[in-house]
């Protein structure tokens, strides 16, 4: 087994938790046979720290995987952590059977991504040294789910800062027909093979039902809107009218057949740039009683932050301007690099510059399926805020 020796002091990080070493804390490799092996982590006089797995091509060089000298990264290791994961998810959602089995990081699975839809599973393995676990991973999903159908949602571009090829592959099953997950009281179609990430969000599930909550009897916008999720729910809670707007022309396809789905006829459409679309809005003094924002993440990497960050506040100074009196923003970020303390300012500031005062209803966070490791701050990468305007 090869060895990574760190630098002096280095090893502190680890030891308090967190699960990646990057290439500038390495001091030395040891008897290293293949890239994307297990390792043993050790501190600079030798003592062994964890095992995790090492890429060269990665600026994240080692992901930890135990800090058990003694425990074999085999099948076993990764059925004990699945089933542990796949348990807390049975007990905080009693009544869904769709949801995120196992979320990387916070399930101490470091590149691996499991998400249950009914009875089909849809997977993303991100990095090497999962990749070469890929073979047990299935063995033990079928084990635990006997699912109908499992695909591999290999299209990450984080696969290709592995050295990875970015691929979809059908492990089992078929997918020529759009599954269909409930959630709310709603049925929604989802496509597992062309859809975005894994196919549907979980993460935002909690804030959809506050959504629900907040949406009676009001003109709402959902910009960013995918197949629909918030505006639906927003139908649900009693919105008088609903627009959702997305760039994805097969996102908006997918939104209209879910609003079918479940026979709502005051839920609109459209296939609209959400920037320029709210900034036509403006101009035409339209108003709404709710607007939403969902949009992908902007902030991809440290360098892109400052340059992101001027997006959110512009596309966040344009929907607070829609909004009538007594209206409410739901506004959500899922950059991990952009932090919680630079959201809120960039709120602020764009509040501001509206001329409207807001309070703060409540601050959001990704679901309980997303768990987020304390010691580790990257897990936690949604962030949102409920405003309303005084």
């Amino acid at each position: 087994m090869g060895k990574v020796k760190l630098k002096r002091g280095e090893e502190k990080r680890i030891k308090a938790g967190h699960l990646w070493i990057f290439n500038n804390e390495i001091d030395k490799i040891l008897d290293l046979k293949e890239n994307g092996e297990i390792v043993e982590v050790l501190d600079h006089k030798g003592n062994f720290v964890a095992k995790g797995y090492y890429n060269k091509h990665s600026l994240i060089s080692v992901r930890i995987l135990t800090s058990d000298l003694n425990q074999d990264i085999d099948k076993n290791f990764l059925k004990e952590k699945m089933t542990k994961a796949y348990q807390y998810r049975q007990n905080i959602y009693p009544r869904l059977s769709s949801y995120r089995v196992v979320y990387s990081e916070g399930d101490l699975l470091p590149g691996l991504i499991v998400d249950k839809y009914e009875n089909f599973l849809s997977l993303q393995i991100l990095t090497l040294g999962m990749e070469k676990l890929k073979i047990f991973i299935l063995e033990v999903l079928e084990e635990l789910f006997q699912p109908e159908g499992v695909v591999l949602k290999n299209d990450s571009v984080f696969r290709e800062m592995e050295g990875l090829k970015k691929e979809i592959t059908i492990v089992k099953g078929n997918f020529d027909a759009h599954q269909i997950i409930e959630e709310y009281g709603l049925k929604f179609y989802v496509d597992l093979l062309k859809g975005q990430k894994t196919g549907f969000f979980f993460d935002q599930r909690e804030n959809r039902g506050l959504t629900a909550s907040v949406s009676k009897n009001r003109k709402v916008l959902d910009c960013f809107c995918y197949t629909g999720g918030f505006a639906l729910v927003a139908a649900k809670g009693g919105a008088k009218e609903v627009l959702g707007v997305d760039e994805s022309e097969s996102a908006v396809k997918l939104a209209q057949e879910n609003a079918k789905l479940n026979n709502f006829n005051k839920v609109t459409f459209q296939k609209q740039e959400v920037f320029n679309f709210l900034r036509k809005l403006n101009s035409a003094g339209e108003k709404f009683d709710m607007v939403i924002l969902d949009p992908p993440a902007f902030v991809k990497s440290k360098e892109k932050l400052k340059e992101g960050i001027k997006g959110y506040k512009e596309i966040n100074l344009q929907a607070m301007k829609l909004l009538n009196s007594g209206g409410i923003l739901i506004s959500c970020s899922c950059s991990y690099q952009f932090s919680k303390e630079d959201f809120l300012n960039m709120i602020k500031k764009a509040a501001t510059d509206s001329g409207k005062k807001f309070r703060l209803i409540k601050e959001l966070t990704q679901a309980a399926d997303h768990p987020i490791l304390l010691s580790m701050p990257e897990t936690q990468y949604l962030k949102g805020v409920i405003l309303e305007v005084l």
